[in-house]
């Protein structure tokens, strides 16, 4: 955890593009990654996997991603300034699966070899998507609460970003599941944060005033999660409140390990990016690729936290 705080201090300082070192050494190829934000521990472990695919590739990357991940419109510039730079092909995730078409089809106009991850684009340019399956993932977490719950309670969700797929995805798959499997669930209406902890936090701390029979809150991101978990320990609620979350970071394996999250549905983001990589640089070869690339994700709890399978995921370089 301590190397994924160095690497977000690296971040703040080199501002919005780090480079892989390693892959200048071959500038015949460049595959740069065009994420939906760069502040949360997931786009930063993805990173690690994607500038370790460049290294072993031999090949140039570098890392962009708005301030946050409701700028739009500043991923759209990033893309811009991106292909002005003349790529190979691009690693993209998507803030908005329909805003970003118009960019995909200009990337692909110049040839640019184009591959999706995390949240796709509503487009059939894009030779391949790399993600977790995240309506499965969806199901996941509304397993869990089933069970924490013993099918009975008031289930609040705080999601991150309306209109991204993931958000999307990881909403439907939820209410889905529980609809089918937890009948005697009410299930709130989705709130959604941003991807802003604070944001997610006031709101987690409104649900629960205005709805004193809350029994869990799910969180469907990173910030999602943090918020909804800090306000929860803040509150004085951890024993009454059941909060699943998603994505991993330090603080949420703390609030996992100190009972204030029950579990977190975590993807390997590692993987994400690495496999990401590598599958645009096949695209750019000419081979070919399947077009969805399951990445699983797995269930994090008190039990499994040091089970090394688990370790692998959520502490991927040791």
């Amino acid at each position: 955890m301590k190397l994924r705080a160095l690497t977000a201090s690296l971040f703040m300082t080199a501002g919005l593009m780090v480079s892989s070192g390693s892959a200048m050494a071959n500038k015949e190829i460049y595959l740069p990654v065009v994420s939906k934000g760069f502040m949360h521990e997931f786009w930063q472990t993805v990173k690690m996997g994607s500038d370790a695919a460049a290294e072993e590739l031999n090949v140039k990357t570098s890392f962009v991603g708005p301030s946050d991940e409701t700028q739009i419109d500043q991923q759209i510039q990033l893309i811009e300034n991106t292909l002005a730079k003349k790529p190979n092909g691009l690693l993209l995730a998507a803030l908005d699966g329909n805003a970003l078409i118009p960019s995909v089809n200009r990337m692909h106009a110049k040839n640019v070899s184009i591959v999706t991850f995390d949240s796709g684009v509503n487009s059939d340019i894009p030779s391949a998507f790399v993600a977790t399956n995240n309506k499965k993932a969806g199901a996941m977490a509304a397993a869990e609460v089933g069970r924490l719950l013993n099918g009975k309670g008031k289930v609040g969700i705080v999601a991150h970003v309306a209109g991204t797929t993931s958000a999307i995805d990881r909403v439907d798959g939820f209410v889905e599941h529980m609809k089918a499997n937890y009948p005697n669930i009410v299930l709130l209406d989705p709130l959604y944060s941003d991807g802003d902890p604070q944001k997610a936090m006031n709101q987690t701390m409104d649900i629960t005033r205005a709805n004193p029979d809350l029994a869990a809150v799910y969180g469907t991101n990173e910030g999602s999660s943090m918020g909804v978990a800090t306000a929860i320990q803040s509150m004085g609620k951890k024993d009454k409140i059941k909060v699943v979350g998603f994505d991993s970071s330090e603080a949420i394996v703390n609030f996992v390990e100190t009972g204030v999250m029950q579990a977190a549905v975590v993807q390997d983001a590692y993987s994400i990016g690495y496999i990401g990589l590598k599958t645009l640089h096949q695209v750019m070869n000419g081979e070919k690729v399947e077009k969805l690339i399951d990445v699983p994700a797995v269930l994090v709890t008190g039990d499994n936290l040091r089970d090394a399978r688990i370790q692998k995921v959520i502490n991927p370089l040791g």
